[in-house]
Order: C-alpha cells, then sequence, then structure tokens
C-alpha cells in the first residue's frame, strides 16, 4: 500500500479546506497539470478516501474516509507526509504493541532495512513509535495511547483494499498486508487454502463452506495454518488445525500467531475454554493416524 506525497497533501488540503473543491483547484494551488490531478484524485478513489460529486471532489463515504478525517483533526499540525508517504503505511500496519526488530519489520513488510530505519527515525521524533534497548539492539513498538487514530486509518487503508478483492457472495474474514483471506459455499477463481487445504496434507475434512485466498499464489504450509487459525469459529475447527498443528508439527516450527501458545497449552493437558480437550484431541488424532 503507497500513498504517494501527492496524495498525502491532497488529502490534507482537501479535509481542511472551506468551500468546495474541483479538480482545477488542485491543479492551480499545487502547480500540477490536469493530467495529474486526475491520476491523484483516481487512485485516492481506489483507495475509498475521495468521490466525485457533481464534478466537485468530495470524502468518500466509508470506513477509510471516515478514519481519515478523525486522525486529520487529532493531528492536523503534524507533517503526514513524514507518516504516511511512500510505503510508511506497510510499516505502520506491522507495527503494534509487542516490540519487534528491524530485521523482522524489514522482512515483513519487504522494505529494504536502510528505508526501515529511514522511516523509524521521523516515526520516533513524533511520538507514534517507541525505541526500547534490548541487549546489544533495539526494538519497535506503536505508541496506541496517544496515535490510535493513526492506527485505525492505517487498518482501514488495508482492509478496503482487500475486501474489494472478495467476490460479492463470499465473506471477508481477514486482509493481511498482501493478500486477502475469505470463504464461500460457491466455487471461486482463488487459491484453496486454510481447512480446504488440508486434504493436501493428509487431513480430509468434509467442510459446508469453501475457504480461499487472493490474489492467487501458491502457498506454503504456514500460510495454510495460519489461515486456518484466524478462520476458525468453532470448537470443531480448533480441533483441526491442532491436528493439523500435530502431523506437521516440524514444518510449523517457528510460525508465530497468537493461538500457538493456547495449543500448547492444551497439548500439555491445560484445559481452556473454547478449545477441545487433550482427550478429544486424542481420540480424534487416532482416526487420523498422528501421533501426539
Amino acid at each position: 500500500m503507497r500513498l504517494s506525497e501527492n496524495e498525502v497533501e491532497a488529502l490534507v488540503y482537501i479535509v481542511g479546506r472551506e468551500n468546495a473543491l474541483y479538480p482545477r483547484d488542485l491543479t492551480s494551488d499545487f502547480d500540477l497539470r490536469p493530467e495529474t490531478v486526475s491520476r491523484i484524485t483516481t487512485r485516492l478513489k481506489e483507495k475509498g478516501l475521495l468521490d466525485k460529486e457533481n464534478h466537485r471532489i468530495v470524502l468518500a463515504e466509508g470506513k477509510p474516509a471516515e478514519s481519515w478525517k478523525k486522525l486529520y483533526y487529532a493531528h492536523r499540525a503534524s507533517p503526514f507526509h513524514l507518516i504516511l508517504a511512500d510505503r510508511r503505511v506497510d510499516l505502520l500496519y506491522r507495527l503494534d504493541q509487542t516490540p519487534k526488530s528491524v530485521a523482522r519489520l524489514a522482512d515483513e513488510t519487504g522494505i529494504p532495512i536502510k528505508t526501515v530505519y529511514y522511516y523509524l527515525k521521523d516515526l520516533i521524533k513524533l511520538g507514534i513509535i517507541r525505541k526500547t534497548k534490548t541487549g546489544r539492539g533495539y526494538l519497535y513498538s506503536f505508541n496506541h495511547l496517544f496515535w490510535g487514530d493513526l492506527k485505525d486509518f492505517v487498518t482501514s487503508l488495508l482492509e478496503y483494499r482487500f475486501r474489494r478483492l472478495v467476490p460479492r457472495d463470499a465473506l471477508p474474514i481477514k486482509g493481511y498486508l498482501d493478500h486477502v483471506l475469505f470463504k464461500s459455499i460457491r466455487q471461486h477463481d482463488a487459491t484453496f487454502t486454510s481447512f480446504s487445504a488440508y486434504g493436501d496434507y493428509g487431513i480430509d475434512l468434509g467442510l459446508l463452506d469453501n475457504y480461499y485466498t487472493l490474489p492467487k499464489r501458491e502457498l506454503s504450509i504456514k500460510e495454510v495454518f495460519i489461515h486456518s487459525m484466524d478462520s476458525a469459529e468453532s470448537l470443531q475447527q480448533k480441533l483441526f488445525f491442532i491436528l493439523f498443528y500435530l502431523k506437521n508439527k516440524d514444518e510449523l516450527e517457528g510460525v508465530e500467531h497468537p493461538m500457538i501458545k493456547e495449543i500448547k497449552a492444551v497439548l500439555e493437558g491445560e484445559r481452556i475454554k473454547g478449545y477441545p480437550s487433550l482427550e478429544e484431541i486424542r481420540e480424534r488424532a487416532e482416526l487420523y493416524e498422528i501421533e501426539l
């Protein structure tokens, strides 16, 4: 997800303007060519931020534009081009209250390490990111207390982007940085994942729904596993992804997900609400010839 400096400046200009805005206003006030203004407004419309109404440029209706207004009014004096321009949105989406290293952030976003350092420098100065010393290096986390509106805006942008990929008759489950997870009772030209891909790994399930991801691509076993944890709603589905974990434990080593802690606790005999018991897991594991 990219927002160019011109797109960010246009957003600031539009939300802070008192009078009606027309494309010619952006052309003259920003000293831009008409085709450049057209490209900016088109891209912002595709991101769910702008719309056109009787030839006027207006903020769109929906979550991205509403989140932008809240962010602007909460921090209107801030240099938004240093917060949102280029690939900073991707970086902010990956940052959370859990501290992460620069190497991990670079790996998760695909942004070069030098560029991650460059972005973090300004974000730390603005109080958006916290820097914590650990051993010989530093970890970075998001400051939700003062910048919660920014996190909401970034999240809404990415969710809007990937929900547009989801077919109309399907149910979106989760939007990630580079793909979306959804389910449907119908067949779609998309990649099977989650429980729908378990058959490829020796666990055949009788499913009523199909689980998909877009854009289409070849998935790793870790992606399939993460998708199943993110799409699990019932105790039975949690039983399925625990069996999947047991059957492919070596290949799933190192997967990071909030549910991993619960999985390990259940397998040690702990009773956790909403999860199957160890006895239930052992009984079903025997049917699939899976060793605990």
